[in-house]
């Protein structure tokens, strides 16, 4: 395993990443709301982390990475009013359109999805371990968390009080909270709304208790690494920590915490909430998948980007820069040691920059000092150049390199999800990946033995 160093939001700090049970790491990032069409803003924060779990797992880590999807909630409940449809027809048809998006983006290095509805014994037994411990208490409309009870209330984010940007779309309001800032753990029921007769009586859980029972679930109460948006560290990510901790007793939550900054439209974040906002399925057919996963991950996942014309221009031409190198390649050239020792320098250098807090601008920039240096050297570029530009590629899977193995590795995980998408007659998601393959000049044969694929390599 490889010595890597991640910023924690917890503690503030760059940390060597030390899992708990090495070289296994159990990761969490939190999942889409599933009452619209995701946006480009996820699209950034999902690449980044996709992007994160292969270079874990190039570095000798074992990943387990869980991500939920909540598909009960107040925003799925207001549209489904709105369209006078039942709220789990509106999750799932975003569900799917979400999963079929992170296909069409090479985003599928995700375990497990777990959807919050399917865990509501799980979150009704931590709600009553919180009761039991006198961190909840009842009002006529539901359970609270009482943030009194939780002295350590603010470690993540260092702050107790909400703000304007703030994403805060769940209200819990109630005249008789204790404190302002205590949050729903279960909300009885409603006229119209989903709800499921259970101890605590009829009603759903709140928003933050279904993220910490599914990570309960799969991980225990403490585990490796979360991650998320940076809009989501208060509250969200903030009640995460006092409800697990509080009803475990068992701390940290989460060992390290890391967030992606935010993606902006006219200086603006990206919110579907505020309607502004580019969806994946606009932005792709606008452009390629790759140019797009270019933009997000040439810029540090910590750092907020606009995403406009001109960023999707400059990176389609730093892409077209790094395959056209790639086509002048000389498989047939004998490489000099010089040659060879270029491409392991650069290889060295990638890494170097990647081992510290995922530093993709500083990796890219290392790749092209190397071309440059490859190109300036008077002697063609041979396998050695090959096999770096692949071993690029099976991280950042920006590139379309022709023949190149790497992009049948990405291939052969997009069938195998096919599979087994197909398998579970979610056949709208396996025809997303079909399709995506497709227009990839993909071929793809079915047959009792499998699923057999053809590429022709482009001269």
């Amino acid at each position: 395993m490889m010595t890597i160093k991640v910023h924690n939001t917890l503690t503030g700090r760059t940390e060597e990443f030390r899992p708990e049970r090495a070289p296994e790491v159990r990761m969490f990032v939190c999942g889409p709301t599933v009452y619209g069409p995701s946006h480009v803003g996820h699209a950034k924060t999902y690449t980044q982390f996709d992007f994160i779990a292969r270079y874990l797992e190039s570095s000798g880590f074992e990943v387990t990475y869980l991500q939920n999807i909540t598909d009960v909630d107040d925003k799925i409940i207001r549209r489904a009013a709105e369209e006078n449809v039942p709220p789990e027809d509106i999750a799932a048809l975003f569900e799917k359109q979400y999963r079929e998006d992170m296909a069409a983006l090479g985003n599928t290095r995700v375990d497990i999805h777990a959807r919050a509805h399917d865990h509501i014994d799980a979150i009704v037994d931590q709600i009553k371990r919180l009761i039991e411990r006198g961190h909840a208490y009842r009002l006529d409309d539901g359970w609270y968390f009482d943030l009194a009870s939780f002295p350590a209330y603010g470690k993540l984010s260092g702050r107790t009080d909400l703000r304007p940007e703030d994403s805060v779309s769940r209200i819990d309001d109630h005249s008789k909270k204790r404190s302002p800032g205590d949050f729903a753990l279960w909300k009885g029921r409603k006229d119209g709304e989903p709800f499921w007769e259970t101890e605590l009586g009829p009603g759903r859980p709140g928003w933050h208790i279904e993220d910490t029972a599914i990570t309960e679930t799969f991980f225990g109460p403490s585990y490796d690494l979360h991650g998320g948006a940076v809009d989501l560290i208060f509250p969200h990510h903030e009640a995460e920590v006092a409800q697990m901790e509080a009803a475990s007793g068992v701390e940290p939550l989460a060992r390290y915490w890391m967030h992606t900054g935010l993606l902006r439209v006219d200086g603006e974040k990206m919110s579907k909430s505020t309607g502004n906002f580019l969806t994946i399925r606009e932005a792709l057919a606008g452009t390629d998948f790759r140019t797009l996963r270019y933009a997000f991950l040439s810029q540090h996942y910590r750092s907020s980007m606009e995403l406009n014309d001109s960023t999707l221009e400059q990176a389609r031409g730093a892409r077209r820069r790094v395959e056209n190198f790639a086509r002048a390649i000389d498989t047939d050239h004998a490489d000099s040691a010089a040659n060879s020792g270029r491409s392991a320098a650069a290889w060295r250098d990638m890494r170097t920059h990647l081992d510290d807090d995922f530093d993709t601008p500083g990796a890219l920039a290392a790749l092209f000092r190397y071309i440059r240096d490859q190109n300036r050297s008077g002697e063609p570029a041979g396998p050695a150049a090959l096999r770096l530009l692949k071993d690029v590629d099976g991280l950042f899977g920006t590139f379309d390199f022709p023949g190149s193995p790497q992009t049948d590795k990405v291939i052969d995980d997009l069938v195998v999800e096919r599979d087994r998408l197909r398998a579970e007659r979610r056949f709208a998601e396996a025809d997303a990946i079909r399709d995506r393959l497709t227009r990839e000049g993909v071929t793809l044969e079915d047959s009792p033995e499998g699923t057999r694929w053809r590429k022709e390599t482009t001269p």
